[in-house]
């Protein structure tokens, strides 16, 4: 693929129009979500309980290895490249510069950890009393699929700095497309294993980053005029961004992990996992008003701004709140339609675990707005808490309460956590001085 590919004009929406961009992403996710959903129904019911528990670990560990550095990297990127995206220089695209280099570096960086520890890190995962079996060709294909991720962050992250959400949310729609074209011709041919399936996830997003390649700035590889300045700025930024994108990362997956520690059944971990999919739509809503809010939230630069900018949300956020609440009441019947009957026990997962979503909904403008002013060591002081709370809570509960033990300490802590958010981005507001760092 040519560095010189198209695109990299200014931004198309307006930076206040945050309902405009947020309603055409929305919509575009919610494609997105029904194709990925629709692939996870597939694979779980294609795979069965067992087997989809192996899928579901091995997914956990390219999510991790994808998202312990890279989401740092593209918040940074939107954050700089946003701020400077009316300079009459060509300062913005170099921050996007910098960045590609660094997630190219990274890339490879994943792929080497995959070879190296495939052999170690699947004897630990591996349990044959539980029935999963993770080989080394299975680690090191999560891996891959966790560098191909990287690289279509990247494309996104780049789009979402120059507020091009139609392109942003077309690049997610296409990885998610072809990744249930993939499942859904596996399913038709009667293969029924874990590796192709898996190889589905590790294919979808490295040909969406293909596709997305000419609608990103041209000159990418080109050299910069202030490399040094940029690479200063992103490090001291991206330095609490990275622990906490760690942190966040972790978090997110600390749950399954501890249940394969804890040696429960593969069936178990897969009706934990089909619980997980069912949160899609609160995990949805969360992410896209993130995506949507940290452009503009990057140009605050007085309390009374941040004020206003917390404020306009307090009602949207509420009605999003209470209309995730309804789930809880149909919980079970969502969880036979959609894996079938075997899957019953996921429904009552999927109600506990969509409690703690709709509270964290309401953290979305708060964390965008702390990361918007620069407070990215509370940020990750905030996902610290809630990365050791998770594990605690785990550890405390999953021997006596099993795998409803461990998603009762996960909800509670998103809730939490969620507040205090809330209510440390709303304490800046009062604070005589405020600064927008870097």
């Amino acid at each position: 693929m040519s560095a010189e590919g198209g695109g990299g004009g200014p931004a198309s929406p307006p930076a206040g129009d945050w309902a405009g961009a947020f309603g055409s992403v929305f919509f575009a996710r919610i494609l997105s979500t029904g194709a990925t959903f629709v692939t996870v129904i597939l694979a779980a019911r294609m795979l069965g309980r067992g087997a989809y528990g192996e899928l579901i670990v091995l997914l956990s560990i390219m999510k991790v290895a994808a998202e312990l550095v890279g989401p740092a990297l593209d918040t940074t990127l939107v954050r700089f490249a946003a701020r400077h995206s009316d300079d009459s220089t060509t300062r913005s695209l170099d921050y996007v510069r910098t960045i590609f280099r660094m997630k190219l570096i990274l890339a490879g960086v994943l792929l080497i950890l995959g070879c190296a520890l495939a052999w170690p890190l699947g004897r630990v995962l591996s349990d044959p009393g539980a029935g999963l079996k993770m080989g080394p060709v299975a680690v090191i294909l999560a891996f891959t699929g966790a560098a191909s991720t990287v690289l279509w962050a990247f494309a996104q992250a780049s789009l979402q700095a120059r507020q091009q959400f139609t392109r942003y949310a077309a690049v997610e729609l296409v990885c998610s497309l072809i990744r249930l074209f993939i499942v859904a011709t596996l399913l038709g041919a009667g293969v029924h294993r874990v590796m192709p399936v898996l190889g589905a996830y590790v294919a979808a997003p490295a040909a969406a980053a293909l596709i997305a390649w000419r609608g990103l700035p041209k000159g990418l590889l080109a050299r910069g005029e202030s490399g040094g300045t940029i690479l200063r700025d992103i490090i001291g930024f991206a330095k609490w961004v990275l622990l906490a994108c760690a942190f966040t990362s972790l978090a997110q997956r600390a749950d399954v992990f501890l249940l394969t520690v804890f040696q429960l059944p593969s069936e178990s971990i897969g009706d934990y996992g089909a619980a997980l999919q069912l949160t899609l739509i609160g995990d949805l809503v969360i992410l896209t008003l993130f995506n949507v809010l940290l452009p503009k939230a990057s140009t605050l630069k007085s309390s009374g701004e941040l004020r206003a900018f917390l404020h306009q949300f307090r009602i949207p956020a509420l009605l999003m709140f209470v209309a995730l609440l309804p789930f809880l009441l149909v919980s079970r019947w969502i969880a036979v339609l959609a894996f079938g009957p075997e899957y019953i026990r996921a429904g009552g997962l999927f109600a506990v675990l969509v409690l703690g979503s709709a509270f964290a909904l309401g953290c979305a403008p708060a964390g965008a707005a702390l990361y918007g002013m620069g407070r990215t060591s509370l940020i990750a002081l905030l996902e610290g808490l809630k990365l050791i709370a998770i594990v605690l809570g785990g550890l405390a509960f999953i021997d006596a309460y099993g795998l409803f033990g461990m998603a009762w300490a996960v909800a509670a802590t998103k809730g939490v956590i969620g507040v205090i958010t809330y209510a440390v981005a709303l304490h800046a507001t009062r604070q005589d001085r405020f600064e927008n760092e870097l």
